[in-house]
């Protein structure tokens, strides 16, 4: 350890370091000598930021079901207010060119007389308080196009003199916008526990998500998981890149007839990506490597009309240490490889399979989890669990793996205890229209999550074909 002396001109003194302790005699203190108080002023800040008021995010995605939206947006403060603190919420248009520029979009600005915001925006925080919240309504009116995202940025203007903004991220809070009206099939209401699939594509068509359908029309399945692309190094290129095998390939190149008509339903569909025996790996990516990949990704999910993607980190060797773009294998590369995938498509959903190492670290350069990541799935029989400020609504709290018939099957019992411990998801893994009857003899629970069970299976999609056949009574 090391041992402070102080030292003053008024009262010299001679101090020795005795021997007999090994200690260094480097630090002082010098009194009567002016301070730099500038390591301290922040201390005495009030750092303001702005967040949407459900989802605690800074940037969130508001899907239109209904004609019309309403949220909260939250001034929030670091610490409590000493006297009373006061700011406006408006909308700020110029921002959305930088948002833009940041995150390599081109979202057009959402219509703004179709967004109201109470008290035209003028936020109150009390002596002793730290949030203020103002309701928000957003129209969805009649000139938005589908499969196109807008945006509705919100700034904090005209703060009081005690509130401190430190970057534009603190004093923006901005909305992406989507008209779900024409794809609300598999819509069960804001918060209904949702369901999350995954289709092993080498011979089943995943178009089968359609088969499952409630008594009411509602399709039980939210997102969809094509599994799976993967990860693989390029000697030539000198990078990793997204490398589709000739099944997932077709599915990509024939999306129109076998993708599109789950998303005209309203079911996501998502690219997944799996390790694939080479030195690179979802979770093992350097900062570069992964801003990078991310990149490519967002080219393959606009390019193919896709909702995002999901990682699960298998089947990689060891990272080549000397390779600019590898870096040590752990979970902060993989909470990198989500927070660069989201930076580039903010509006689509970056998902989680919580295995390997690929979930585990709750922030990336301060930003918390919860902006980064939108949904986390077990493995079968486990439970998904937040990190940072998420919450349970993110998570999925049941899995199923439908081939082997292991983990937890969507029962009564589950279901109600998703919906009592406050759980977003439940996950399945690999149906195949040839068991259909016993597989959806495991999901007897959509009835208590939804009010109404599932219909007995009546079609089936054969491999890549689009055309829906009725449901055979033998195979």
């Amino acid at each position: 350890m090391k041992i402070r002396y102080i030292t003053s001109g008024l009262m010299p003194a001679l101090l020795v370091c005795a021997a007999t302790f090994a200690t260094s005699c480097d630090e002082t203190l010098e009194i009567g000598k002016d301070i730099n108080d500038s390591n301290y002023a922040d201390i005495y800040q009030n750092d303001a930021y702005l967040r949407d008021g459900k989802s605690g995010e800074a940037s969130t995605v508001v899907e239109l079901y209904n004609n019309n939206y309403q949220t909260t947006v939250q001034l929030g403060l670091s610490k409590a207010s000493a006297k009373g603190s006061a700011a406006t919420i408006s909308i700020d248009p110029a921002y959305l060119e930088t948002y833009n520029k940041e995150h390599e979009t081109d979202f057009e600005i959402f219509p703004q007389d179709q967004v109201s915001i109470d008290n035209d925006g003028a936020l109150t925080i009390d002596a002793g308080g730290k949030t203020a919240y103002d309701n928000i309504t957003i129209e969805a009116g009649t000139t938005l196009k589908e499969d196109k995202t807008y945006a509705i940025p919100l700034t904090i203007s005209d703060p009081s003199g005690d509130l401190n903004i430190k970057n534009e991220t603190d004093r923006h809070c901005v909305y992406l916008v989507k008209d779900m009206r024409g794809a609300s099939d598999a819509y069960k209401g804001e918060n209904a526990v949702k369901g999350f699939l995954y289709f092993e594509v080498n011979g089943v068509n995943p178009l089968n998500a359609l088969a499952f359908q409630l008594e009411n029309g509602k399709v039980l399945w939210d997102a969809v998981v094509l599994f799976a692309a993967n990860i693989n190094y390029s000697a030539a290129d000198g990078r990793p890149y997204v490398a589709c095998n000739p099944q997932v390939q077709y599915l990509l190149d024939n999306s129109e007839t076998l993708l599109q008509p789950l998303r005209r339903r309203g079911v996501k569909v998502l690219l997944g990506l799996l390790g694939n025996h080479d030195m690179t790996g979802l979770a093992q990516l350097s900062k570069q490597g992964a801003k990078d990949f991310a990149r490519e990704l967002g080219q393959y999910v606009k390019a193919y009309n896709l909702d995002g993607v999901n990682f699960d980190d298998e089947y990689s060797e060891s990272p080549d240490l000397n390779n600019p773009a590898l870096t040590s294998k752990g979970s902060a590369a993989a909470a990198r490889l989500c927070y660069e995938t989201k930076q580039m498509m903010p509006d689509k959903m970056v998902t989680v399979f919580a295995y390997g190492s690929m979930w585990g670290t709750s922030s990336v350069d301060g930003v918390d989890a919860n902006e980064w990541c939108d949904a986390v799935v077990p493995n079968y029989g486990g439970t998904a669990y937040p990190l940072g400020q998420m919450g349970k609504d993110k998570c999925a709290g049941a899995a199923y793996e439908f081939a082997r018939n292991l983990g937890s099957p969507l029962t009564a019992s589950k279901a109600q205890s998703l919906i009592s411990g406050g759980y977003g998801w439940f996950m399945g893994f690999a149906p195949s229209p040839e068991k259909f009857v016993s597989q959806f003899g495991k999901l007897t629970g959509a009835e208590t999550l939804y009010g109404s069970p599932l219909k007995a299976p009546f079609i089936y999609y054969k491999w890549n074909d689009p055309t829906p056949y009725p449901y055979p009574d033998k195979w």
